[in-house]
């Protein structure tokens, strides 16, 4: 399993209730195996999860779900 992050646009409530079904979806799907936000985080951290896709397959997921996300190292532990 590989676990990819990104920073993404996602900065308010708003945003991940409306994003959140689109999120489900993918992990229901079996195309992601899990999925966290981490919206404390100034860059909005996504962290995903997954045994079937690449980096790229999944950043374009994320695109197709109306998320910008730039690929990007796991944030340090605090």
């Amino acid at each position: 399993m590989s676990t990819y992050f990104f920073k993404t646009n996602i900065n308010s409530l708003g945003g991940i209730t409306s994003l959140k079904p689109q999120l489900d979806k993918l992990e229901s799907d079996q195309t992601i195996d899990r999925w966290h936000l981490n919206a404390e985080h100034p860059d909005q951290i996504l962290e995903i999860e997954t045994q079937k896709l690449s980096p790229e397959e999944v950043k374009h997921q994320l695109r197709a779900a109306g998320i910008e996300a730039d690929f990007t190292t796991a944030p340090q532990a605090r």
